[in-house]
């Protein structure tokens, strides 16, 4: 066959040279994969079919994590989701119960003390700086940055020491209860927050310095799996990577719940869309979330917006004796800004005690079906780190 009728770019190599193309699984007990994922869970195996070291074909399987979340939920009281809805993530998981707690509110007609609404977005923005400091050093363990994976995780421990005082014992506790929150600040928060700043904005300059602007992270990151802003929005994108892409969209912004209306912050938007600038973004959210923490200490302290305890609502735990809530016949869609995405919830009551239909959209499961359109031509060693970018979180993956 000549070259006129065969050009060299209409086949592969593999099939140039008379190969079939290798297909390799990447599971959980990879020691790549169990590293770089393991922060969120470790749950998702990857089928990558290969021409030399480019990916031609990729498949995200998530069903090793599955636990029939929302029909679980759906056969309990109210209030009994509140363990299972934390656990959709890790360090999310207090957005993902005052999501679900804000959505059961609406459609019970709660109300909830203004102290509570603040001290809620104060542990979503704690929440969101430990998620995405574990992000960072998910990408930075993916290629090899050491360095800088000791100052995103030295952050991380911080931030989660930080989150863990705010609500009083582990992330996945029962601390956003509908009506409010389990219990207030301790005495001495203000004191914490202050030490951990100063921890927190030493891991984001050696991050700066380590990751950002490093001449080898340049040319390992940048033009990497690019999404332009249409694939975006095609594929269900939302949060940093969607923002990444150029795309100015953020519920704490254009649909602001909680205090986010009363808080100075900005938008971290990217333009290529590819794996810098999704590490860029996430980077600058952290600096932001910061800020408006430090916001709502300051208001918290200076009591203007109820006394101390106001919007307290009980135990960390509801008693087994208690009444369960009763929710008036009807239904509710109502989405927050977690530190992955677009995290909805939509109930439906029949007016008894056990929830009629909970549906949960959670913005991992859309960016797991995203991760083979990005990366598709690219590099074989490219595919954690954009998977460490994506942050795809085991118990969002889950139906």
């Amino acid at each position: 066959m000549s070259a006129a009728t065969d050009p060299v770019g209409s086949r592969t190599l593999s099939e140039r040279l008379g190969f079939r193309p290798a297909v390799v699984e990447l599971g959980p007990t990879h020691p790549g994969v169990r590293r770089v994922m393991g922060a969120v869970g470790g749950t998702a195996s990857f089928l990558v079919t290969l021409d030399d070291d480019r990916i031609e074909a990729l498949e995200v399987e998530i069903g090793l994590g599955h636990r029939g979340f929302e029909k679980e939920v759906e056969s309990r009281p109210w209030e009994g989701a509140l363990s299972y809805v934390a656990r959709l993530g890790h360090a999310n998981g207090p957005i993902a119960q005052i999501g679900y707690c804000l959505a059961l509110e609406r459609l019970a007609g709660l109300e909830v003390a203004p102290r509570a609404t603040w001290l809620r977005t104060l542990v979503c923005e704690l929440a969101r700086i430990t998620d995405h400091l574990a992000r960072v050093a998910a990408l930075a363990a993916a290629i090899g940055a050491g360095a800088a994976e000791r100052a995103a995780a030295q952050g991380e421990r911080v931030a989660a020491g930080l989150l863990e005082a705010a609500v009083g014992g582990s992330p996945l506790g029962d601390w956003a209860l509908p009506g409010g929150v389990a219990r207030d600040l301790p005495a001495d928060f203000e004191l914490r927050f202050t030490d951990a700043t100063r921890g927190l904005e030493a891991a984001l300059a050696g991050i700066d310095r380590l990751l950002l602007a490093h001449p080898g992270v340049l040319l390992r990151l940048l033009d990497v799996a690019p999404l332009a802003s249409a694939s975006c929005l095609a594929l269900g994108i939302t949060g940093p990577c969607l923002r990444a892409a150029g795309i100015a969209r953020d519920l704490r912004r254009d649909g602001p719940l909680l205090a986010y209306g009363e808080l100075d912050f900005e938008l971290a938007i990217g333009a290529r869309g590819d794996d810098y600038d999704r590490l860029a973004v996430v980077v600058e959210e952290i600096r932001q979330s910061l800020g408006m923490s430090g916001q709502c200490v300051r208001r918290l302290q200076e009591g203007s917006i109820g006394r101390e305890g106001e919007g307290v609502v009980g135990a960390s735990s509801p008693s087994p004796s208690a009444s369960p809530l009763v929710v008036p016949a009807g239904e509710v869609a109502l989405s927050i800004e977690s530190s992955t995405g677009e995290l909805g919830f939509f109930l439906v009551s029949d007016g008894g005690a056990l929830p009629r239909r909970i549906r949960c959209r959670a913005p991992s499961f859309f960016h797991a079906q995203a991760l083979p359109h990005a990366l598709i031509h690219a590099r074989l060693d490219d595919l954690l780190p954009t998977a460490a970018l994506f942050h795809l979180v085991s118990g969002e993956c889950d139906r």
